[in-house]
């Protein structure tokens, strides 16, 4: 679940043409300036479970995504229309609702910024079923 969340969110932002991956390395690198920028990593920071039924959730999600922009100017201006295409790019995406929370600087030193862009989700989680598992099974375990 996830993966398929992280998965959706990097190839929306890479349909829109952003360099974009997930987020997998060791916590004090999570900063590290990348080979190449513009760059976006996607973090998810939290997902929160409300049961719909005994294997269905609504789910909501925080994530982030933090770009990376280096400009030779020293002005962080040149990220404004970048931060723009990844909110648009997101909000325009249809399986999970994906909403804009906030936009931080977060650091800049001698040109190089790094803002961290929060969005929330929604959307609904079903439990996957076993192929061998027939649903009347499921649902007399799943009684008292």
């Amino acid at each position: 679940m996830l993966d398929s969340l992280e998965n959706q969110i990097i190839q929306t932002l890479t349909n829109a043409g952003i360099n974009a991956q997930g987020w997998s390395g060791k916590p004090d690198e999570l900063f590290f300036r990348p080979n190449y920028t513009p760059f976006v990593r996607i973090i998810i920071d939290s997902v929160d479970f409300q049961p719909l039924s005994p294997f269905s959730f609504e789910t909501k999600f925080q994530f982030s995504a933090l770009l990376f922009f280096k400009s030779l100017r020293e002005e962080g201006q040149g990220a404004y229309p970048l931060i723009t295409n990844i909110v648009n790019a997101l909000v325009k995406q249809t399986q999970y609702n994906i909403e804009p929370v906030k936009v931080d600087l977060l650091a800049h030193q001698s040109g190089d910024f790094v803002y961290r862009l929060i969005f929330k989700a929604n959307g609904r989680y079903v439990v996957p079923y076993p192929d061998d598992v027939i649903v009347s099974q499921i649902n007399m375990e799943a009684m008292p």
